[in-house]
């Protein structure tokens, strides 16, 4: 799973939830914000940079880079 959400630090604010521009989160029952579609992460990583008490963990694979940082033309 790319996005991981600390429940321990996790305030249910909802910011990740009305800004992930896939969709990926969901809300339960109790409204309480969830990876809804795990595999269908973009790694934007707007999430994790959103989030204001740090809940939310984007896992990259070794040889790849956030979408949102701006690459060197030269790589």
């Amino acid at each position: 799973m790319a996005v991981t959400i600390n429940d321990k630090k996790c305030t249910n604010c909802k910011i990740c939830y009305e800004r992930c521009p896939e969709g990926l989160f969901g809300l339960n029952d109790a409204g309480k914000v969830y990876v809804k579609y795990p595999h269908e992460c973009w790694l934007c990583g707007s999430c994790q940079m959103d989030c204001p008490v740090g809940a939310i963990k984007v896992k990259y694979e070794a040889n790849s880079k956030p979408v949102f940082l701006k690459r060197d033309d030269k790589e």
